[in-house]
């Protein structure tokens, strides 16, 4: 009884403290709600440089979250938004106070290549005004550097180095881990889809044959695009770059500077200086006149609204990232969420087209079709167009194969027309990792089917087997329908295999090449409208939501790991396998360039 009351005290304990730092939790986003609305705008002064801190994550649009709250610089500092960043910089193209863009480098947030195209594109628009973009790093990796070439002066840090050594990716692969924690895992997938490689994280060590052909056929042809970029900005011939590039000398500053793949080693105070001279200097303005220097999210914050909404309007529908049934959040795709999304797009009597931004690389099979059966729908009543970001593989490619219209940059990886199901057994690890054992009492020889603690039978594996055909096959129609091509043809091009938007654009599974503003003004074409304003869909979520849905899941999982003093990551992974419910639709995930 002692015992009872000593443990009964600790529990109680312990939820008065999670209830105070819930308090405390609360009063800092109360608090900083308070001082972020209280801000006045942002004044932006004559002669004014943007300067644009490219170390922040970068997403499709700007989200929320508690960390930015807690900052001093308020909501938009923590995170940049693809679709805001596009506006932004077009704002300061068309701004007589801004004189120029200076870029500051250290290692780029973003999830691929794409977002990265975007964001040279939009300032690579910029520079048509006449003005001059500066980039500086202390650091470059492949993707900022693909960036900082549309500048017209690039500056490394002295003692910084520039990682320009090719496109290369690392798949994880969990087979031994799993072995050694007696955990056993079934991958099952249709007999034609060698390259759905997604699963064979959980079942191989080492990459198929499959998918080091497809991998390595997609890294070439995103190299070959940027590579072509990056020597044309810097003026190397491309048979020069590409040499440099496998000989390493594009990565000591020493080299760099040399090889003019920079034009100055230097530091950030220094280069600042010398923009400031340039300013004066171009501009013609007194040796004395007042250079000023603004960040990205000082002048983000002077525009009280980026896009005005009209009464007539185009649509911006969020898909990002994995795809699952249910709500979703900002950064997840939930089947519920984006088929009411794009069912109140529909019905808003002042919304005349629809831009479907997707960016994932897949997920649950039936969210998927669910996605996609809403947008056969709404595409029988308004243009629907799709724009694909860094990834719209898979469930992500699917959603997008029915849609009025398609766009993908030449970097986005999409396809990956196939499916796989994983079906985990943790018995043996419970056994002899726990002491953890089941007995079973069943009605029928398959009672316990979906089981993660019982090994599948062979009737259960053989219908396993035709569940994924089955989805195959009904995926294969869904794309030859959508992109009005034969089934045959779809099935010889498919087999789960990845290509790049610019293989994909000769393939037939996208319509055109390029970002989210091509899109609009596509879609915008479609119903034959030259003023339009934008609204989007659906409504991030608050930081209080966010704590909700997300913060507490969180919380457990670190408790549940700390106690069982098992790496994280691998949970988390042990996580995903086990919520894999059915059919997935998805591209190898931990994928790293």
């Amino acid at each position: 009884m002692k015992q009872f009351f000593k443990f009964m005290f600790a529990s109680c304990l312990g939820s008065f403290l999670a209830l105070m730092l819930v308090f405390f939790v609360l009063f800092a986003i109360v608090g900083g709600v308070i001082a972020v609305m209280s801000q006045p705008s942002e004044e932006v002064k004559d002669n004014s440089i943007l300067v644009v801190n490219m170390s922040k994550p970068i997403y499709d649009r700007e989200v929320e979250n508690l960390q930015s709250l807690l900052s001093s610089d308020g909501l938009m500092e923590q995170n940049i938004g693809l679709t805001e960043f596009i506006a932004v910089i077009n704002k300061a193209k068309n701004d007589r106070k801004i004189k120029a863009i200076m870029l500051d480098f250290s290692l780029l947030q973003a999830n691929g290549m794409a977002t990265a195209e975007e964001i040279r594109e939009a300032l690579q628009d910029f520079k048509q005004s006449g003005k001059k973009i500066y980039a500086y790093g202390d650091f470059y990796d492949t993707k900022s550097y693909y960036i900082a070439t549309v500048a017209d002066k690039i500056m490394l840090n002295p003692a910084g180095k520039i990682l320009l050594s090719g496109m290369g990716a690392e798949v994880m692969y969990f087979k031994d881990l799993t072995n050694k924690f007696d955990i056993d895992v079934e991958l099952i997938r249709p007999k034609s889809n060698a390259f759905k490689s997604a699963g064979e994280m959980y079942t191989s060590n080492k990459m198929s044959d499959s998918n080091r052909v497809q991998t390595r056929q997609y890294l070439s042809s995103i190299w070959n695009t940027i590579a072509e970029q990056m020597s044309k900005s810097r003026n190397i011939d491309l048979k020069d770059f590409n040499s440099l590039t496998s000989s390493l000398q594009g990565v000591m500053p020493e080299d760099v500077l040399k090889n003019n793949i920079v034009d100055y080693l230097g530091f950030k105070s220094d280069f600042k200086d010398s923009i400031t001279r340039n300013i004066i200097l171009e501009n013609k303005l007194s040796p004395k006149a007042k250079v000023n220097f603004i960040s990205y999210n000082k002048y983000r914050k002077s525009f009280d609204q980026l896009h005005n909404t009209s009464k007539h309007n185009i649509a911006v529908v969020y898909a990002y990232g994995n795809v699952s049934q249910g709500k979703g959040s900002d950064l997840s795709i939930g089947s519920e969420t984006t088929c009411r999304a794009i069912q109140m797009a529909v019905k808003d009597r002042r919304v005349r087209a629809i831009v479907l931004r997707v960016n994932s690389p897949g997920g649950d099979a039936i969210a998927s079709e669910s996605i996609t059966n809403e947008v056969i729908k709404a595409k029988r009543v308004k243009p629907i167009i799709v724009s694909m970001g860094d990834y719209a593989a898979s469930a992500g490619y699917e959603m997008s194969s029915n849609a009025s219209y398609i766009i993908a940059n030449r970097t986005t990886l999409t396809g990956s027309i196939g499916v796989f199901g994983v079906l985990p057994n943790f018995s043996r690890a419970l056994k002899n990792n726990l002491g953890i054992t089941f007995d079973t009492v069943k009605t029928h020889a398959n009672s316990n089917l979906m089981s993660v603690t019982t090994p599948m039978t062979p009737m259960a594996k053989e219908l396993m087997q035709q569940n994924v055909e089955h989805f195959y096959t009904n995926f294969i129609n869904r794309v030859a329908v959508g992109r009005n091509k034969s089934a045959e043809y779809i099935a010889s091009i498919a087999k789960g295999r990845v290509w790049t938007g610019e293989d994909a654009k000769q393939l037939g599974l996208v319509d055109e090449l390029g970002g989210l503003t091509t899109a609009i003004k596509i879609a915008a074409q479609k119903v034959g409208l030259k003023r339009y304003g934008i609204v989007s869909y659906p409504k991030t979520m608050g930081i209080l939501e966010q704590i909700m849905a997300n913060q507490t899941t969180e919380l457990s999982m670190k408790n549940f790991t700390k106690e069982l003093g098992k790496p994280y990551s691998f949970f988390l992974q042990l996580r995903d396998i086990a919520n894999m419910q059915g059919v997935q639709k998805r591209m190898d995930y931990i994928l790293y360039f």
